[in-house]
């Protein structure tokens, strides 16, 4: 069953809409404490999809070999955003000329380079999608809910 946010400018978006469309929008809303605004089972899911939006299992191999991938590589734009989103293993990382961050894959960027950076947050996303899909796809309600619900897709689930 698809939950939707009651209040603040997503206001009526399901809860998985909000991860694959504005996922900055879901940190903002866990610094604020807006979360207490959801009730019952929908607090419930908010949780959970929370807690599995932070430890994504990246399918497939690191961008540099054979391994599994165990890291994600956010590389910032010179205008301060977010640029680029890359999967690697724990012993390969990104070398390129602009400043990049190692981070655990998720839906999440904290605002290491810019704050509630919605491009970024695209940018994240499209990235995350290449790496389960393998293609360009048009999340439904009911693709995003089977991501979020299959155990497969998290570390930890």
């Amino acid at each position: 069953m698809a939950y939707t946010l009651g209040f603040g400018k997503h206001k009526d978006k399901t809860l998985e809409w909000l991860f694959f469309n504005d996922p900055g929008y879901v940190w903002w809303i866990l610094s604020q404490g807006a979360q207490k605004n959801l009730k019952g089972a929908a607090r419930t899911r908010f949780d959970d999809l929370v807690r599995r939006a932070k430890h994504l299992a990246i399918p497939g191999k690191c961008a540099h070999c054979p391994q599994t991938v165990s890291q994600m590589s956010l590389t910032r734009h010179p205008s301060g955003g977010l640029a680029c989103v890359d999967f690697f293993c724990s012993r390969c990382h990104h070398d390129g000329g602009s400043f990049s961050v190692l981070t655990t894959p998720a839906f999440y960027t904290p605002d290491f380079f810019k704050n509630y950076d919605k491009l970024g947050g695209k940018f994240l996303v499209d990235a995350i999608k290449y790496a389960y899909f393998g293609k360009k796809v048009r999340m439904t309600q009911a693709k995003m809910e089977e991501f979020f619900d299959k155990p497969s897709n998290f570390v930890n689930p």
